[in-house]
Protein backbone atom coordinates (compact mmCIF):
# COMPACT_ATOMS: atom_id res chain seq x y z
CA UNK A 1 0.00 0.00 0.00
CA UNK A 2 1.32 3.42 -0.97
CA UNK A 3 0.96 5.93 1.86
CA UNK A 4 2.32 9.41 1.11
CA UNK A 5 3.93 11.25 3.98
CA UNK A 6 6.49 13.82 5.02
CA UNK A 7 9.69 12.58 6.62
CA UNK A 8 9.28 12.93 10.37
CA UNK A 9 12.42 15.05 10.74
CA UNK A 10 11.65 17.42 7.83
CA UNK A 11 10.86 20.41 10.05
CA UNK A 12 10.36 22.94 7.27
CA UNK A 13 8.08 20.70 5.21
CA UNK A 14 6.02 19.80 8.26
CA UNK A 15 5.60 23.47 9.13
CA UNK A 16 4.62 24.29 5.55
CA UNK A 17 1.98 21.55 5.74
CA UNK A 18 0.51 23.18 8.84
CA UNK A 19 1.87 20.77 11.47
CA UNK A 20 1.94 22.70 14.75
CA UNK A 21 3.95 22.28 17.94
CA UNK A 22 0.89 20.64 19.51
CA UNK A 23 0.65 18.26 16.55
CA UNK A 24 4.29 17.28 17.03
CA UNK A 25 3.70 16.55 20.72
CA UNK A 26 0.71 14.44 19.71
CA UNK A 27 2.83 12.53 17.16
CA UNK A 28 5.54 11.88 19.77
CA UNK A 29 2.90 10.44 22.10
CA UNK A 30 1.51 8.33 19.23
CA UNK A 31 4.99 6.95 18.59
CA UNK A 32 5.42 5.87 22.24
CA UNK A 33 1.93 4.40 22.48
CA UNK A 34 2.34 2.59 19.20
CA UNK A 35 5.47 0.92 20.53
CA UNK A 36 3.87 -0.03 23.83
CA UNK A 37 1.11 -1.67 21.78
CA UNK A 38 3.64 -3.40 19.51
CA UNK A 39 5.56 -4.70 22.54
CA UNK A 40 2.64 -5.71 24.74
CA UNK A 41 -0.40 -6.36 22.52
CA UNK A 42 1.00 -7.43 19.15
CA UNK A 43 4.16 -8.96 20.67
CA UNK A 44 5.84 -8.08 17.37
CA UNK A 45 7.69 -4.84 16.74
CA UNK A 46 9.94 -2.96 14.36
CA UNK A 47 13.44 -2.83 15.82
CA UNK A 48 14.50 0.09 13.64
CA UNK A 49 12.34 3.22 14.11
CA UNK A 50 14.90 5.66 12.71
CA UNK A 51 13.68 8.82 10.90
CA UNK A 52 14.00 7.19 7.49
CA UNK A 53 11.34 4.65 8.46
CA UNK A 54 8.86 7.16 9.90
CA UNK A 55 6.66 9.70 8.16
CA UNK A 56 3.77 12.05 8.90
CA UNK A 57 0.59 11.91 6.85
CA UNK A 58 -1.15 15.29 6.76
CA UNK A 59 -4.83 15.69 5.90
CA UNK A 60 -6.63 18.61 4.28
CA UNK A 61 -9.57 18.41 6.69
CA UNK A 62 -9.52 18.95 10.47
CA UNK A 63 -8.04 15.55 11.33
CA UNK A 64 -4.79 15.42 13.28
CA UNK A 65 -1.72 14.27 11.34
CA UNK A 66 -1.02 10.54 11.35
CA UNK A 67 2.18 8.64 12.05
CA UNK A 68 3.29 6.36 9.22
CA UNK A 69 5.62 3.37 9.68
CA UNK A 70 7.67 2.09 6.76
CA UNK A 71 9.85 -0.99 6.38
CA UNK A 72 9.33 -3.73 8.97
CA UNK A 73 12.31 -5.55 7.48
CA UNK A 74 14.01 -5.65 10.88
CA UNK A 75 11.54 -6.91 13.44
CA UNK A 76 11.42 -9.09 16.56
CA UNK A 77 8.79 -10.90 18.60
CA UNK A 78 8.15 -11.32 22.33
CA UNK A 79 6.60 -14.08 24.42
CA UNK A 80 3.41 -13.50 26.39
CA UNK A 81 5.33 -13.28 29.70
CA UNK A 82 7.84 -10.83 28.22
CA UNK A 83 5.03 -8.64 26.86
CA UNK A 84 3.08 -8.68 30.14
CA UNK A 85 6.26 -8.02 32.10
CA UNK A 86 7.07 -4.92 30.04
CA UNK A 87 3.55 -3.59 30.58
CA UNK A 88 3.75 -4.29 34.32
CA UNK A 89 7.14 -2.61 34.72
CA UNK A 90 5.93 0.51 32.89
CA UNK A 91 2.92 0.71 35.23
CA UNK A 92 5.10 0.03 38.28
CA UNK A 93 7.46 2.87 37.35
CA UNK A 94 4.55 5.28 36.90
CA UNK A 95 3.14 4.21 40.29
CA UNK A 96 6.68 4.23 41.78
CA UNK A 97 6.04 0.74 43.15
CA UNK A 98 9.33 -1.03 43.84
CA UNK A 99 7.72 -4.32 44.88
CA UNK A 100 5.74 -4.58 41.69
CA UNK A 101 8.80 -3.61 39.65
CA UNK A 102 10.63 -6.65 40.99
CA UNK A 103 7.63 -8.88 40.25
CA UNK A 104 7.61 -7.50 36.70
CA UNK A 105 11.35 -8.23 36.33
CA UNK A 106 10.66 -11.82 37.35
CA UNK A 107 7.84 -12.15 34.83
CA UNK A 108 10.06 -10.68 32.11
CA UNK A 109 12.70 -13.29 32.88
CA UNK A 110 15.51 -10.77 33.41
CA UNK A 111 16.43 -11.82 36.98
CA UNK A 112 18.80 -14.73 37.53
CA UNK A 113 17.75 -17.61 39.79
CA UNK A 114 20.23 -16.54 42.46
CA UNK A 115 19.18 -12.87 42.43
CA UNK A 116 18.82 -11.25 45.87
CA UNK A 117 15.32 -9.84 45.52
CA UNK A 118 15.59 -7.73 48.67
CA UNK A 119 18.68 -5.95 47.34
CA UNK A 120 17.07 -5.46 43.93
CA UNK A 121 13.90 -4.06 45.51
CA UNK A 122 15.88 -1.69 47.75
CA UNK A 123 17.86 -0.46 44.76
CA UNK A 124 14.68 0.25 42.78
CA UNK A 125 13.14 2.03 45.78
CA UNK A 126 16.31 4.08 46.25
CA UNK A 127 16.20 5.04 42.57
CA UNK A 128 12.61 6.23 42.98
CA UNK A 129 13.53 8.25 46.08
CA UNK A 130 16.58 9.88 44.53
CA UNK A 131 14.90 10.62 41.19
CA UNK A 132 17.12 8.32 39.14
CA UNK A 133 13.91 6.72 37.90
CA UNK A 134 11.13 9.22 37.34
CA UNK A 135 8.16 10.14 35.20
CA UNK A 136 6.72 13.44 34.06
CA UNK A 137 3.66 13.76 36.27
CA UNK A 138 2.38 17.00 34.72
CA UNK A 139 2.41 15.42 31.28
CA UNK A 140 0.55 12.35 32.50
CA UNK A 141 -2.06 14.42 34.33
CA UNK A 142 -2.57 16.50 31.20
CA UNK A 143 -3.24 13.33 29.22
CA UNK A 144 -5.78 12.15 31.79
CA UNK A 145 -3.76 9.42 33.47
CA UNK A 146 -5.11 8.44 36.91
CA UNK A 147 -2.34 7.95 39.44
CA UNK A 148 -2.48 5.21 42.05
CA UNK A 149 -0.15 6.75 44.64
CA UNK A 150 -0.18 5.14 48.06
CA UNK A 151 -1.77 7.45 50.62
CA UNK A 152 1.38 7.23 52.71
CA UNK A 153 3.67 8.07 49.80
CA UNK A 154 4.43 11.70 49.16
CA UNK A 155 5.62 12.71 45.71
CA UNK A 156 7.85 15.65 44.87
CA UNK A 157 7.59 17.25 41.45
CA UNK A 158 10.22 19.30 39.65
CA UNK A 159 8.59 22.65 38.85
CA UNK A 160 10.42 22.94 35.53
CA UNK A 161 10.27 19.42 34.08
CA UNK A 162 7.29 17.95 35.90
CA UNK A 163 9.41 14.88 36.73
CA UNK A 164 8.56 13.16 39.98
CA UNK A 165 10.28 11.21 42.73
CA UNK A 166 9.24 9.81 46.08
CA UNK A 167 9.53 12.59 48.66
CA UNK A 168 11.34 11.33 51.75
CA UNK A 169 13.59 12.72 54.46
CA UNK A 170 15.69 9.55 54.31
CA UNK A 171 16.53 7.19 51.47
CA UNK A 172 16.42 3.42 51.39
CA UNK A 173 19.80 1.89 52.15
CA UNK A 174 21.21 -0.33 49.41
CA UNK A 175 23.73 -2.78 50.83
CA UNK A 176 25.14 -3.62 47.43
CA UNK A 177 27.21 -1.98 44.73
CA UNK A 178 25.72 -1.17 41.33
CA UNK A 179 27.84 -3.92 39.77
CA UNK A 180 26.47 -6.47 42.25
CA UNK A 181 22.90 -5.42 41.48
CA UNK A 182 23.58 -5.70 37.74
CA UNK A 183 25.05 -9.18 38.28
CA UNK A 184 21.56 -10.33 39.31
CA UNK A 185 20.20 -9.50 35.86
CA UNK A 186 20.39 -11.32 32.55
CA UNK A 187 19.36 -9.94 29.17
CA UNK A 188 17.60 -12.28 26.74
CA UNK A 189 18.29 -11.36 23.12
CA UNK A 190 14.77 -9.99 22.60
CA UNK A 191 15.38 -7.20 25.12
CA UNK A 192 18.45 -6.03 23.22
CA UNK A 193 16.09 -5.32 20.31
CA UNK A 194 13.60 -3.66 22.67
CA UNK A 195 16.37 -1.41 24.03
CA UNK A 196 17.51 -0.56 20.50
CA UNK A 197 13.97 0.37 19.45
CA UNK A 198 13.41 2.53 22.53
CA UNK A 199 16.77 4.27 22.05
CA UNK A 200 16.01 5.18 18.43
CA UNK A 201 12.44 6.12 19.31
CA UNK A 202 13.71 8.43 22.06
CA UNK A 203 15.79 10.41 19.55
CA UNK A 204 12.86 10.80 17.16
CA UNK A 205 10.48 11.63 20.02
CA UNK A 206 12.72 14.36 21.39
CA UNK A 207 13.01 15.83 17.90
CA UNK A 208 9.23 16.26 17.95
CA UNK A 209 8.86 17.17 21.63
CA UNK A 210 11.93 18.07 23.73
CA UNK A 211 9.99 16.94 26.83
CA UNK A 212 9.43 13.44 25.42
CA UNK A 213 10.10 10.27 27.36
CA UNK A 214 8.76 6.86 26.45
CA UNK A 215 7.09 5.88 29.74
CA UNK A 216 5.32 9.20 30.35
CA UNK A 217 3.99 9.25 26.79
CA UNK A 218 3.03 5.57 26.62
CA UNK A 219 1.44 5.09 30.07
CA UNK A 220 -2.03 6.49 29.22
CA UNK A 221 -2.56 3.58 26.78
CA UNK A 222 -2.11 0.93 29.51
CA UNK A 223 -5.88 0.68 30.08
CA UNK A 224 -6.54 0.15 26.38
CA UNK A 225 -3.85 -2.52 26.05
CA UNK A 226 -4.83 -4.40 29.20
CA UNK A 227 -8.53 -4.21 28.52
CA UNK A 228 -10.98 -2.73 30.99
CA UNK A 229 -11.67 -5.99 32.85
CA UNK A 230 -8.02 -6.83 33.56
CA UNK A 231 -7.20 -3.22 34.39
CA UNK A 232 -10.02 -2.90 36.93
CA UNK A 233 -9.01 -6.21 38.52
CA UNK A 234 -5.44 -4.95 38.93
CA UNK A 235 -6.65 -1.62 40.30
CA UNK A 236 -8.84 -3.37 42.86
CA UNK A 237 -5.80 -5.36 43.97
CA UNK A 238 -3.87 -2.12 44.42
CA UNK A 239 -6.67 -0.61 46.52
CA UNK A 240 -6.84 -3.68 48.78
CA UNK A 241 -3.07 -3.65 49.19
CA UNK A 242 -3.10 0.07 50.01
CA UNK A 243 -5.81 -0.34 52.66
CA UNK A 244 -3.94 -3.25 54.23
CA UNK A 245 -0.82 -1.09 54.40
CA UNK A 246 -2.74 1.76 56.01
CA UNK A 247 -4.20 -0.57 58.64
CA UNK A 248 -0.77 -2.00 59.41
CA UNK A 249 0.80 1.47 59.68
CA UNK A 250 -2.07 2.65 61.91
CA UNK A 251 -1.71 -0.36 64.18
CA UNK A 252 2.08 0.08 64.34
CA UNK A 253 1.76 3.76 65.21
CA UNK A 254 -1.07 3.60 67.75
CA UNK A 255 -1.19 -0.05 68.83
CA UNK A 256 -5.00 -0.06 68.61
CA UNK A 257 -5.25 -3.62 67.40
CA UNK A 258 -2.84 -5.24 69.81
CA UNK A 259 -4.33 -7.88 72.05
CA UNK A 260 -5.25 -6.34 75.37
CA UNK A 261 -4.21 -7.96 78.65
CA UNK A 262 -7.07 -9.78 80.36
CA UNK A 263 -8.19 -8.34 83.67
CA UNK A 264 -8.02 -10.65 86.64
Amino acid sequence: EYVPSIKITSTEKLAAAGVTTEDKEYLADCLARSYLRQFCANQFFSTDPHPGNLGVEVFEDERQPRLVFYDFGQAASLTQDQAEGILDVVEAIVDMDAERSVEAFQLMGVLKDNADLVKVRNKVQNNFETGKIKVKRKKLKKSGYKFKDDTNTEVKTDANTGATAVATTTTTTVNATDSEIMSFFTLPAEYAFVARAISQMDGVGKGLDPDFDFISSAAPSIVEIKGAKSYLKDEWGKIVSKVQGQVLDFETKYGFFKSSTKRS
